[in-house]
């Protein structure tokens, strides 16, 4: 008797102990053994935004193992890019493109692809330009990107923001160089070569290895696009007066399709509501006779405050600091606004001593918040439907939406700047 309770307990015993080891353990798990998406908090996403940072598109100075909005930005950068659908969600199919060989890794360098081992080796003396960097050289990249129909900010800059980067990736998928939004001296290289074709029509023909970018009918923007240039469409087509929205936003939809046409029927262009660089050129040659007359109105500042805020979106946020190496909330305020030569006080408190109260914001007010302590401590500026960008702690520049429940149990109220 006693000797088959033995056996029944061994048998017992054995199943579960297989049972056990074939089950999966938690700990062992790998990226891609559960969908990812903003609002999660995990060690996954933290190994994620290492790939994407790797991979040139998470520029967040530090990984975290949270999904924040820096982080789906990233991953529908890199979706985009990749021809995937960009829903800001990484699934099975980013996954499986993520875990791709990486741009950067290249090939072996023990064994050369053949194609490679005949391309003559160059040195540039030009620097390597990234997101942040400043200075003439940004500007004058910037210009180049322009005139090929790549950079669709309605103004260059010294700063190398979001929409830069995003320019100089279409440009190296144009020429299928190793996309990664970093202008290295290959791509500078070969955009100024591109440029000073475009400049100098008689020049000869590139060869059929290095295509013109673009043509005047390739698509830019349509309907269901987002993103920064958006933005920047949609502030162009205001200050043309064509987009009659009261709202900036960045999303292409029926209203921006709308004043898209009425663009192109004024302009005599085909009437599509698609945007070309057609349409671009077009754009940038009507701003140009226009800018004899420079409109000074309080709306076109207040268009103007918020693409150059959009401009700075992913800058690092620094505690007390005023530059594109990292702001705090009321430095980045400060710098927007300083570029169209408002001057505003150095803290939150003193902005909000030094504005004027308002019922309900509107788009290009100043929305405060009380945090750390009583009183106002933080500050964005409101973009319209409901959303405000600012620089947050955890975040850097980042858009936020003022209905959440941690910014409703906080929000101090509305002022408005007097320009």
């Amino acid at each position: 008797m006693e000797n088959k309770k033995l056996v029944k307990r061994f048998v017992m015993t054995s199943t579960f102990a297989g049972a056990f080891l074939a089950a999966p353990v938690i700990g062992e798990a790998a990226l891609g053994d559960q969908t990812l998406k903003q609002g999660i908090t995990h060690q996954d996403v933290q190994e994620l935004q290492s790939l994407l940072k790797n991979k040139g598109f998470f520029n967040y100075h530090e990984t975290t193992t949270y999904f924040g909005p820096v982080t789906k930005k990233a991953v529908m950068d890199f979706q985009r890019v990749n021809g995937l659908v960009v829903d800001g969600i990484v699934g099975k199919n980013t996954y499986s493109k993520l875990l791709e060989k990486s741009y950067q890794e290249g090939p072996s360098p023990a064994k050369p692809s053949v194609s490679e081992s005949k391309q003559p080796v160059t040195t540039h003396p030009e620097k390597v330009l990234k997101l942040n960097s400043t200075g003439k050289e940004v500007k004058l990249l910037q210009e180049d990107l322009k005139l090929l129909g790549f950079f669709t900010f309605y103004k260059t800059t010294e700063f190398y923001g979001t929409i830069t980067t995003e320019a100089v990736r279409k440009f190296q998928i144009s020429q299928k160089l190793k996309v990664t939004g970093v202008a290295d001296a290959n791509t500078i290289d070969r955009i100024k070569k591109q440029a000073e074709i475009k400049k100098n029509p008689t020049t000869p023909a590139p060869s059929q290895t290095t295509p013109s970018p673009s043509t005047p009918d390739t698509v830019q923007l349509k309907f269901g696009s987002k993103g920064p240039e958006v933005i920047q469409l949609q502030t162009r087509l205001k200050n043309l007066g064509y987009f009659k929205y009261s709202l900036i936003t960045d999303y292409f939809g029926t209203i921006t399709e709308e004043s898209v046409e009425k663009f192109q029927r004024a302009n005599g262009l085909a009437v599509t509501g698609v945007v070309t660089t057609a349409v671009l050129n077009k754009m940038t040659e009507v701003e140009k006779k226009q800018g004899q007359q420079p409109v000074t109105t309080r709306n076109q500042i207040t268009i103007s405050v918020i693409a150059n805020a959009s401009e700075l979106m992913g800058i690092p946020y620094q505690w007390g600091g005023t530059t594109t190496k990292g702001f705090d909330c009321s430095g980045f305020i400060q710098y927007v606004f300083a570029k169209e030569g408002i001057s505003l006080p150095r803290t939150t408190a003193q902005m909000w001593n030094s504005t004027t109260p308002v019922s309900q914001p509107e788009v290009g007010d100043l929305v405060f918040f009380e945090t750390y302590t009583k009183g106002p401590s933080h500050l964005g500026i409101y973009i319209g439907n409901n959303q405000f960008v600012h620089s947050g702690s955890s975040t850097g520049v980042t858009v936020s939406n003022l209905n959440l429940p941690y910014w409703q149990n906080i929000y101090l109220g509305a002022k408005r700047v007097n320009y």
